[in-house]
């Protein structure tokens, strides 16, 4: 008789099954802690000055605005749509409060209907993808132009400025020390969305809805209007960015935020949220905000520039892709050494080092091309005659008003030219000049160089100078205009053909610093009023003062005092808009704006042995940086330098005698 045994049942256990150590380890959220450990140190090791808290804390203020727009961007990409709007709709609503406060609103009831007009397009976007069931990148891509469009109909080509200090503390204000308090508000806004994707059943939704959108509707679950609450939370955070920015930056112009929206989806997907919808943590989006914010501050300080800087997150991004799905090929099940794993292996190792090579070889071309240094050549110096037609200096923008010709004849036509007028008027009336608005600057000694920044900007050394004179402002279109107007000239773009010169720049810009001029439309321009182009010595005391000054108004970065990439303008403002950020001596725009031609050389500094490859009689040294670039490069003590034909749309000049 054969006796059959019951196999003994194992107790199941409730609790999920423990992921190896591998598994836990290729979580994305571990990688970005990596990534940021790594580029922590890498930093730490290429600057001083990385580790700074103050820098530190300064450089999380630049990237508030962006973080507050990717909040609900995780909500929204995890259902699978994406808004391609928020930039736009900062824009816009930044500019209707910088209306109606120019049109006497209290600033914080504009800031508040700023709020309502944000959620209000973040409606009309949630209504068109929930209601009219439009695709998402359909729309939003819609919107983008309509609302950047309003932003321009609200204030055309100007600025909103003259904020009280009481609404500028929400982007500049500072707590516990060198804390911004708008980074209070945006770790408040992280800890309430966190809690809201990750602990409600909303949330929850949120993610069903990115895994099977149908299967939701019939589950009864309410999918259009969960829709519509995230598009509208988009648009809030939008018009809260958007007045945080303006806050930080003191002004508003149409073309503020300009390109964000990518910024803002980069970080996101960086992030590890699934482009496609589904999954993503807010951990993980916070943490790539952090990667992209300390990569981009430590490439700035080396003096990479902006557009190598998205290069490089560019390429990061691409791994962030890559290196997920190696993952989850590893844990689901172990590496299986089939065709499609070991490719995507292979390019993730291939981008890995790329982008390494990329970040570390990237630095010598940008550091070489814009760091100039300089002997002063010799560009006809005028005896130090100090001539001053019009003793009344214009104050910012300054609009030369040409005074009219004295007509000796009482008939209500103009004298024709050449009646005796020119010979009753010995004085620059004829044709008229550009108000000669100069600063002197004293002679003596002042610190120029540095130790401990680039090695073509040292050694740091006491430089004696005579006293001179120097424009103000940065030359604008309305002085260059009378200057063709009077002579005839033509610039050497408009000689050759080329398809945009200064005359592409001009409309609506008469206040705004000539660009598209290479060096010797400068010097022509500087001899035409008997002046010259400064030498980078004199450039540089005038910018740092007799201490050394880092920037031109003091040794503390601050993004609201000159138009560079972080104030988020894209483009050239009218001269004097930043009068805080003039210098000790009371120049203005020195940092900022447009960079500036020099007669100096690129040559290495007296008593330096630095060797750059770059250094040629035929290279000249700029200055000052210019609207798209970053801290380090408008320091002023910063060398870059261009070709005697060079004409870009950020290279301008000013003059002295």
């Amino acid at each position: 008789m054969t006796t059959q045994t019951t196999p003994q049942l194992q107790p199941v256990s409730m609790q999920p099954p423990r992921q190896s150590f591998v598994a836990t380890f290729m979580r994305w959220e571990w990688m970005l802690i990596l990534l940021i450990v790594v580029v922590a140190i890498v930093n730490s090791f290429l600057s001083p000055f990385f580790l700074s808290v103050n820098n530190l804390f300064r450089t999380a203020s630049d990237f508030i605005e962006m973080g507050l727009m990717m909040l609900p961007m995780v909500f929204i990409i995890i259902t699978g749509n994406i808004d391609l709007a928020v930039a736009s709709n900062l824009a816009m609503c930044a500019s209707f409060m910088g209306w109606l406060f120019n049109n006497g609103v209290n600033i914080w009831v504009a800031a508040a209907a700023a709020l309502l007009l944000g959620g209000l397009a973040g409606l009309l976007n949630g209504f068109l993808v929930a209601k009219v069931r439009l695709p998402a990148l359909v729309v939003t891509l819609g919107t983008f132009a309509f609302y950047r469009g309003i932003a321009y109909v609200l204030l055309g080509d100007q600025a909103a400025r003259g904020y009280p200090s009481s609404f500028t503390y929400l982007g500049q204000g500072k707590i516990f020390g060198p804390v911004p308090f708008s980074l209070l508000i945006f770790v408040v806004l992280i800890l309430v969305f966190g809690l809201v994707l990750h602990k409600t059943t909303f949330g929850r939704y949120v993610y069903a809805i990115g895994n099977n959108e149908e299967a939701c509707r019939y589950s009864g679950v309410p999918v259009a209007r969960i829709k519509m609450t995230i598009f509208v939370a988009s648009g809030l955070m939008a018009a809260l960015a958007g007045i945080v920015m303006a806050s930080r930056f003191g002004s508003t112009r149409p073309d503020i935020g300009l390109g964000l929206e990518l910024d803002v989806i980069t970080a996101t997907v960086l992030g590890g949220v699934n482009i496609l919808g589904g999954s993503g943590t807010m951990v993980g989006a916070i943490l790539s905000l952090v990667l992209i914010g300390i990569m981009r501050f430590g490439m700035s300080l080396v003096n990479i520039q902006g557009q190598v800087q998205s290069v490089a997150i560019g390429m990061l991004l691409i791994l962030a892709i890559l290196l997920p799905n190696v993952g989850r090929k590893i844990s689901g099940g172990g590496l299986k050494l089939n065709p499609s794993t070991l490719l995507t292996t292979a390019i993730a190792v291939v981008m890995a080092v790329l982008f390494g090579a990329f970040f570390s070889l990237s630095r010598t071309p940008v550091l070489v091309t814009p760091t100039p240094t300089s002997l002063p050549p010799t560009a006809t110096p005028l005896p130090a005659v100090v001539l001053k037609p019009t003793p009344t200096p214009v104050q910012i923008p300054p609009t030369p008003t040409p005074r009219p010709s004295p007509t000796p004849l009482p008939t209500a036509t103009p004298v024709p030219a050449g009646a005796a007028a020119p010979a009753a008027s010995p004085t620059p009336t004829e044709p008229p000049k550009p108000v000669d608005d100069m600063i002197e600057i004293p002679a003596g000694p002042f610190i120029l160089g540095s130790n401990t920044t680039e090695p073509n900007e040292g050694p740091e050394q006491k430089m004696e100078l005579p006293a001179f004179e120097i424009d103000r402002f940065e030359v604008a279109n309305e002085d260059f205009q009378m200057f063709v107007d009077a002579t005839g000239y033509q610039t050497e773009a408009e000689r050759s053909g080329a398809k945009k010169t200064w005359l592409n720049y001009v409309e609506g810009k008469g206040n705004h610093p000539v660009v598209k001029v290479d060096w010797n439309d400068a010097v022509a321009y500087c001899e035409w009023l008997g002046k010259r182009l400064p030498t980078e010595f004199e450039w540089e005391k005038a910018a740092r003062g007799e201490n050394g000054n880092l920037f031109p108004w003091g040794n503390t970065f601050d993004p609201t005092k000159a138009n560079i990439k972080a104030t988020g303008i894209r483009g050239t403002v009218a001269v004097g808009s930043f009068p805080a950020g003039a210098s000790l001596y009371g120049v203005e725009d020195m940092a900022g704006n447009v960079w500036e031609w020099t007669a100096s050389p690129y040559q290495g500094y007296p008593t330096s042995t630095y060797v750059d490859s770059f250094y040629s009689n035929d290279l000249r040294v700029t200055r000052g940086g210019g609207w798209f670039d970053d801290e380090a490069q408008i320091r002023s003590n910063n060398r870059s330098a261009a070709a005697l034909d060079a004409a870009n749309d950020d290279l301008g000049f000013r003059c002295v005698r």
